[in-house]
């Protein structure tokens, strides 16, 4: 039986999911899917695909993931429609009390992407009363193969950012990061980036620590550190 042609928005989902997994390459990904629902791959027998049947075929391909990585997969898969991001926004001339803020993202709305593989940085601008996405920069893979460390291509992507959220990073790439003046930030796979930055905008709100008052221009006077703030 002949498989089935795909699709360019279920490639996309295809190509996007196959990233939230371990060392899986998209082309590896689509024999897994196969081997889940048979010849035919399209709309109707991913959203049939249930997390058991999904896990195991995973385990049989040599590939181990935890359930939260499952979920966010299957989620990734089986979305109706991949949202696009929202449309980014003219960076004012006057931003003063607020940091640029760099997501790891292949997914507008989660996290989704490692550091060293992502195709996107997601650049919002944060204060205290809001969080705007000002810029999309897209990872050129013939620069970064061109430039003698791709770590360091990637840090310069985002040089002007003060605070990184990534799934996942490894001590070299941090190094590079931190290097440029960026506090890398480990959150869980699949985390909502609003809330991320919600969170991130009560902590400028309340007591921002020493090394994000002074990006915001805020007196050292008004400043106190994170340990602080955690054995008030």
């Amino acid at each position: 039986m002949r498989q089935s042609a795909l699709t360019r928005e279920l490639a996309l989902r295809i190509g996007l999911a196959s990233r939230a997994l371990p060392d899986t390459a998209p082309k590896l990904f689509v024999s897994i899917l196969h081997a889940c629902v048979g010849p035919v791959l399209d709309g109707n027998t991913l959203a049939e695909l249930g997390e058991d049947r999904f896990r195991q075929a995973l385990s049989n391909f040599g590939i181990s993931a935890d359930l939260q990585t499952v979920r966010l997969t299957l989620g990734i898969l089986q979305s109706i429609a991949f949202p696009d991001p929202p449309k980014p926004q003219t960076l004012p001339a006057d931003a003063a009390g607020s940091i640029l803020v760099a997501v790891v993202s292949d997914d507008p709305t989660r996290i989704a992407g490692h550091f060293g593989s992502c195709r996107q940085f997601l650049i919002y601008q944060v204060s205290a009363d809001e969080a705007r996405l000002i810029d999309i920069r897209s990872v050129d893979m013939d620069a970064q193969r061109r430039h003698a460390d791709k770590n360091t291509y990637r840090a310069e992507l985002i040089a002007d950012c003060r605070v990184l959220y990534t799934a996942s990073i490894g001590g070299p790439a941090a190094a590079k990061v931190v290097k440029f003046g960026i506090h890398p930030i480990k959150t869980e796979l699949g985390a909502v980036v609003s809330e991320l930055l919600n969170q991130l905008q009560t902590v400028l709100a309340d007591a921002p620590p020493p090394w994000l008052a002074k990006s915001m221009g805020i007196r050292a006077g008004r400043r106190i550190s994170l340990e602080q703030e955690s054995t008030s």
